[in-house]
């Protein structure tokens, strides 16, 4: 599935030059970054499914980067990733969104893997704790993954159509413009949101809908080994949390 949207965005063999330093970091990490074109857009994406669309982001900019820096960030990235996309499922799944990466490489040259992770750890914290306003990390991850691009216009492409079904499939159920921004307290209760798989964003062969998702969840849910992935929660430390079901298995 990734190598097919590797050849879309023309992410197949190295091309172009990764223009990066601390400005860029400070630039793309910054929520007071104004684009209310891009924050009209993302907001109408539902809540569990935005942080699906920046895990799939995440995986995009990962997959460029490689081409630079090798792949020695390959052994942290999978559990990871695959942490992430079981709390698109539901919150309760993930231990934890504490993500760490160097600011460097082994030549001292600063990368744009942290600034990535950093974006993804903002928005997976307030994901977990149920903030109403996860939204404006996605912003910045997606203008974050334009500008790493070889080339923006296959990307501006998927990302457009990307948002657009999205949007129609899982839409926000609130409207920021009707949010108190100075009330911190207020949480929104997702457990009653589809659940988004990965294949939604990568496979362009799966057409979703309930009966279709449940199946590729499942499989997906009981591949994971959480005893040995330290970013997912056991099924006893999911029950104690107060989750219904069954752990690992959609229901």
């Amino acid at each position: 599935m990734m190598d097919h949207l590797a050849s879309i965005l023309e992410l197949d063999s190295p091309q172009g030059e990764i223009v990066w330093d601390y400005d860029c970091h400070k630039k793309f990490s910054n929520l007071l970054m104004v684009n209310n074109r891009l924050t009209n857009v993302v907001t109408k994406v539902g809540y569990k499914a935005a942080l699906g669309v920046a895990i799939a982001l995440t995986e995009l900019v990962h997959c460029r980067l490689n081409g630079f820096y090798g792949n020695g960030y390959i052994q942290e990235f999978s559990p990871r990733v695959e942490a992430l996309w079981a709390g698109v499922v539901d919150p309760l799944y993930l231990k934890t969104c504490e993500f760490d990466y160097q600011y460097f490489d082994k030549d001292e040259t600063l990368i744009p893997y942290f600034t990535t992770w950093y974006i993804l750890r903002q928005m997976g914290r307030e994901y977990i704790r149920s903030s109403y306003y996860i939204h404006r990390y996605l912003k910045n991850l997606s203008m974050l993954a334009r500008h790493l691009m070889p080339s923006q216009k296959p990307f501006d492409k998927w990302f457009a159509e990307t948002i657009k079904k999205t949007t129609e499939t899982f839409p926000c159920p609130y409207d920021y413009a009707d949010l108190n921004m100075d009330d911190k307290s207020a949480r929104y209760d997702c457990s009653a949101d589809a659940p988004v798989p990965r294949e939604f964003f990568f496979d362009p062969e799966f057409k979703y809908s309930e009966d279709a998702a449940k199946p590729v969840l499942n499989a997906f849910l009981q591949s994971l080994d959480y005893n040995n992935n330290p970013w997912l929660c056991t099924p006893e430390e999911m029950l104690a949390k107060g989750f219904k079901g069954t752990p690992y298995k959609v229901l």
